[in-house]
């Protein structure tokens, strides 16, 4: 498989290829406008099948499911991925190819329209984290308070420069390491993607709602989209605390190669 160039061409082609596929988060947008993630095809001059990889972990499909690439293309894939919603035929397509190593898995879809400043406000005015929120900044990444392995990701971003550039974050420090953050895991001109870490010993004291009512307040005050997708109970429940109506559900699935 050949990676695809993100010329401008080249994200015509992909724009007609993903037309129809679900939009569940911003990745697809992220890959159109060229501004992060990779597509793998199996021609560079006349592609027939396409895989978006997003922060080389979220990957979807178009194209033709049922040519011999495609099935190079599906049993190429990363040995430890989730499947995304794609267009017709590859879910089944890789189900034939990796059977029970696919693992469906349910995800749950929000709609960021219900946001209210107000709101938000409230819930950061009245939390007893408020005053210790910083936006990140160089001195982060300098002086070693991130923990790459826990807490934050750089995901598709180029280097911590490229995040402090084009992404946003806002974290609580404790003995000088991060102790929860909110900060955008994919950017596009329409929005953010939300990932929220809270250390273990300061889940379910509130932290995650000041830290997201901090992140969401500044993408709104910019009239951008903060997009939350969530995997469990717990995002969900504080999706809607933040003021998100629930969009329904849909399947992705894991694969352990």
């Amino acid at each position: 498989m050949i990676q695809f160039p993100l010329t401008s061409s080249n994200r015509f082609i992909l724009a007609r290829a993903f037309q129809d596929v679900p939009r569940v988060d911003i990745g697809i947008d992220c890959i159109l406008e060229g501004s992060m993630g990779k597509v793998f095809v199996d021609d560079a001059d006349h592609p027939t099948v396409f895989r978006m990889e997003q922060c080389g972990f979220f990957c979807c499909f178009a194209g033709d499911p049922s040519s011999p690439a495609a099935m190079r293309l599906i049993k190429d894939i990363p040995g430890f991925c989730m499947l995304m919603p794609s267009a017709p035929g590859w879910l089944e397509l890789a189900q034939s190819v990796h059977g029970d190593r696919l693992e469906a898995t349910t995800r749950y879809s929000f709609s960021a329209a219900s946001l209210d400043r107000n709101r938000l406000n409230h819930l950061l005015e009245t939390s007893p984290y408020k005053e210790g929120i910083i936006c990140m900044d160089s001195d982060l990444f300098r002086n070693g308070f991130l923990d790459p392995e826990h807490c934050f990701e750089l995901g598709d971003f180029d280097s911590n420069e490229d995040f402090l550039q084009r992404g946003i974050g806002f974290c609580i420090l404790r003995n000088r390491k991060i102790i929860g953050i909110a900060y955008s895991f994919q950017v596009c001109t329409r929005g953010i993607e939300v990932s929220i870490f809270i250390h273990p010993d300061w889940r379910r004291t509130g932290m995650a709602t000041a830290l997201s009512a901090r992140l969401l307040l500044w993408c709104l005050d910019r009239n951008l989209e903060p997009h939350w997708d969530a995997a469990n109970p717990e995002s969900c429940r504080l999706a809607e605390k933040l003021g998100y109506q629930p969009a329904g559900t849909y399947k992705a699935y894991i694969f352990s190669g």
